[in-house]
């Protein structure tokens, strides 16, 4: 190793275990601003970065133990090169190896100038080292490889094990081993090795008995000519705790990650990282499928707005914030969406911002949540509205109803001897009871009307837009007729009745506390007169309801007794003057009242159900007559019937059309339907639906008491109706009065534009006559052609028999039930 010149050349000698930092410069810096001789070569520490983790922020006398060992490590390099120059040369007797510090970067120490000097130099060297190994805050020590005796011992291996330094020689390295690690230890030692042995990891026993782990560098090494070894020990419990720390602290993180209940996963800006087994649960993927962001999110949130903008803002806020929990649409793998808890962490691992996302499916919460919410307004057993709820919307009916100037009705309801069912068949089945009275009571009311369950069997409905007084008793009527039909129960036949108490605003309350209770004490008194009954909350109504009940009664028997009757009147072509049409008209012959007029008795059927049943009738004679009158070779005229909105939102009522025209065997063209402008305006999307059905068949559809609504013409083109029929209220004072005047050729104008035909309906005299023809009016309906005809009046009418009638006084005078103004119900 030596050259001519006395110069030594050793490459390099690799030193293990240290754990330098930027940190530790300064003390090499001290060490070497020796002055040294010059010397050419050099000697390379190399550190191991599987050992070398580099914490700034460890205390100074942290740093100050690292520096130690790594002077250690500089030691068995100064060995190394001795080794080189002398092998018989002790660590402490031989020639000074002078180093100079020249880098400390890349985890490389390079040291320079290895030479021998004097033997002032030498000395001054020895003691210099000796210096460093009994100053040096890292235990050392030296011992007999083949006795195990220490040698030499510094400072801080006294002050780390308890023992002085005369007691350290005068022990083995056996006496500071815990017993179970002998074996290990003669193991170690009987094998063999040259220069700086690799660190390794024991367990030491202090005089105190207590142990703790150390991490060992050894080199061998002459020692006043023994085979002897140099240690560095440095206590690493504190980092073993550390490291069993994380190390716990990662299992523990990886338990709660992929063992949670909860769909975890983690993610960077580019998508997803990882994700636990929940996670794919949750979203039906398999652990080989790549789940993305983009695919668990619907396209738009609940609120509209757009999963992936709210997704970015929600992210960017985690980031900004540390955390973020919110509410979230998720979607699973086969599109089903459910609702989810999201909680954001914001992270950092491996230097790098992540986020961890924990996702909840509360689908259960939110179906008990609506449910919570469902109970506070809705009776959990048949599902109406409770007395909270019903309080709100009476409060609102109110309301409304002052403004319109309308009644309101509260029907107060209690089953009679409903205590008899529980208590012979039991609650159970009391419970289903009280849920089908429920269902059918619901299917009894209107849309617009509130069945409530108070509590018990006591049920309230209330009625909105009640007309009068009677109209309620009419629906009462109807009410205890819907409960007299047997219930089927489990297979139990029950039959029941109810008491009804009536109250109406305004004349029996004008809040809705004072119409309940008197209501109920209306009820009362229906129980108390026998039951199966109903009461109004003053005696002077129960009259009134007394006379329209019997009236009813006589409708419903009207019918099968043939006191219903149609009557026609000419519809006139005002240019040709020929009958082009004939209206049907209602008519009622009661057996002892005389004829009742239809706007007496039409209300009444439409209130009561009865006016399905009626118009079939009309629908079905009608037609029938029409075809006969073209069977005995009269002229093929169109017949108009009107229908109500009853009859119409009746379900098969398209159906009914199509039957009751087979069965007469009239051609559709020549059946004419005649609807109120209300009726189409109510509920725009069926009407429209059926119109069209109509309209297919080949009927015509006309609009009756055109004016009166508050139908557009955009809605006509809509409906696509054939014929405008102007109300009659307009023609009566058209040639004197300017407004009616002007409304009426404006409807004629703007019916031309839509390509419909105009009727007018009441014309009674030559002057409504010459206006409506200078308008160019297309028909004409009223006494001044022609009063309504009964049947055999109007085969001599089709044929031109009957001499023209002119405009004749008594036709402008107002007739008690035979007006002009003529419709099948109301005619």
């Amino acid at each position: 190793m030596s050259d001519r010149s006395g110069s030594i050349s050793l490459k390099s000698v690799s030193v293990l275990g240290s754990d330098l930092c930027p940190g530790d410069t300064p003390f090499f810096e001290h060490f070497a601003a020796q002055r040294l001789p010059c010397f050419s070569g050099q000697v390379t520490m190399s550190f191991k970065p599987s050992i070398l983790p580099i914490r700034a922020e460890l205390s100074p006398r942290m740093r100050a133990i690292k520096a130690a060992a790594t002077i250690g490590c500089v030691m068995f390099v100064f060995e190394a090169a001795k080794q080189a120059l002398h092998p018989t040369m002790s660590i402490w007797t031989s020639h000074a190896i002078t180093i100079l510090f020249t880098t400390l970067a890349g985890g490389a120490v390079t040291f320079a100038a290895l030479k021998y000097g004097t033997k002032a130099t030498l000395r001054q060297s020895e003691i210099q080292y000796r210096l460093l190994f009994d100053s040096s805050p890292l235990p050392m020590w030296v011992f007999d490889r083949k006795t195990l005796k220490f040698l030499a011992v510094n400072e801080a291996a006294s002050r780390q094990y308890g023992f002085s330094s005369q007691e350290f020689l005068t022990m083995t390295i056996a006496d500071i081993r815990p017993e179970k690690d002998l074996p290990a230890l003669s193991e170690a030692i009987a094998s063999p090795f040259h220069g700086l042995q690799e660190a390794t990891i024991w367990q030491h026993r202090k005089k105190n008995g207590a142990i703790f782990d150390v991490e060992i560098l050894g080199h061998d090494l002459y020692f006043h000519g023994i085979e002897a070894e140099l240690i560095a020990a440095r206590d690493i419990s504190e980092r073993k705790r550390s490291e069993e720390m994380v190390h716990n602290s990662e299992n523990k993180y990886r338990v709660l990650f992929e063992d949670s209940a909860d769909a975890n996963w983690l993610m960077d800006e580019k998508g997803f990282l990882d994700c636990n087994a929940a996670a794919l649960r949750m979203f039906g993927y398999s652990a080989a499928e790549m789940m993305h962001p983009s695919d668990i999110s619907p396209p738009n949130q609940p609120d509209g707005t757009s999963s992936r903008v709210a997704a970015e803002e929600r992210i960017t806020a985690a980031f900004r914030s540390g955390a973020q929990r919110f509410e979230w649409s998720h979607q699973r793998k086969n599109g089903n969406v459910f609702p989810a808890e999201v909680c954001l962490t914001a992270l950092t691992l491996s230097g790098q911002p992540r986020l961890l996302a924990t996702v909840r499916d509360i689908t259960d919460r939110k179906v008990a949540e609506e449910r919570i919410q469902f109970l506070a307004y809705y009776d959990a057993l048949t599902g109406l509205p409770n007395r909270t709820l019903l309080l709100d919307r009476l409060a609102k009916a109110l309301a409304a109803a002052r403004r319109q100037n309308n009644k309101l009705a509260l029907l107060y309801l209690d089953l009679d001897r409903f205590k008899d069912i529980n208590d012979s068949l039991g609650h159970s089945v009391g419970d289903l009871f009280l849920h089908e009275v429920a269902g059918r009571l619901k299917r009894w009311g209107r849309e617009q009307d509130t069945v409530a369950r108070l509590g018990g069997d006591e049920f309230l409905i209330m009625l909105t837009n009640v007309k009068d007084i009677p109209d309620a008793a009419v629906a009462a009527e109807r009410l205890m007729d819907a409960m007299t039909a047997d219930f089927v129960v489990q297979g139990h036949t029950l039959g029941v009745t109810c008491s009804l108490g009536i109250s109406v605003f305004p004349e029996h309350g004008t809040d809705g506390v004072t119409l309940i209770k008197n209501s109920d004490a209306a009820m009362y008194s229906a129980k108390e007169s026998g039951r199966n009954n109903f009461r109004f909350f003053t005696e002077d109504m129960n009259a009134q309801v007394a006379e329209r009940l019997a009236f009813e009664h006589s409708l419903r028997l009207a019918i099968p007794q043939n006191e219903l009757f149609l009557m026609y009147q000419p519809q006139i072509d005002i240019v040709t003057g020929r009958i082009i049409g004939l209206e049907a008209l209602l008519r009622w012959q009661h057996p002892e009242l005389g004829l009742v007029p239809p706007d007496k008795f039409i209300s009444i059927a439409e209130n009561s159900g009865l006016i399905v049943p009626i118009g079939e009738w009309v629908l079905k004679t009608a037609c029938s007559q029409a075809r006969k009158w073209q069977d005995e070779g009269l002229p093929a005229v169109t017949v108009a019937v009107n229908v109500s909105a009853v009859q119409v939102r009746q379900e098969g009522f398209c159906e009914l059309i199509r039957r009751v025209l087979h069965e007469t065997r009239l051609a559709a063209q020549y059946l004419e339907l005649e609807l109120t402008e209300s009726l189409l305006l109510a509920n725009a999307d069926l009407m429209l639906s059926v119109l069209r059905e109509l309209k297919a068949m080949g009927l015509t559809l006309a609009i009756d008491d055109f004016g009166t609504g508050y139908s557009n013409f955009t809605s006509l083109r809509q409906f696509r109706v054939s014929k405008l029929k102007i109300d009659g209220s307009f023609i009566r004072d058209v040639a004197v009065n300017p407004d009616d005047a002007a409304i009426t050729a404006a409807i004629i104008s703007m019916a031309k534009s839509l390509k419909l035909k105009v009727i007018a309906e009441g014309v009674e005299d030559e002057a409504q006559m010459s206006f409506l023809r200078a308008h160019q009016c297309d028909e004409i309906q009223g006494y001044y052609f022609s009063k309504p005809l009964t049947v055999d009046k109007v085969p001599d009418k089709l044929r031109g028999h009957s001499p023209e009638p002119h405009a004749r006084a008594q036709a402008t005078k107002r007739r008690s039930g035979n007006s002009s103004r003529g419709t099948a119900f109301n005619g």
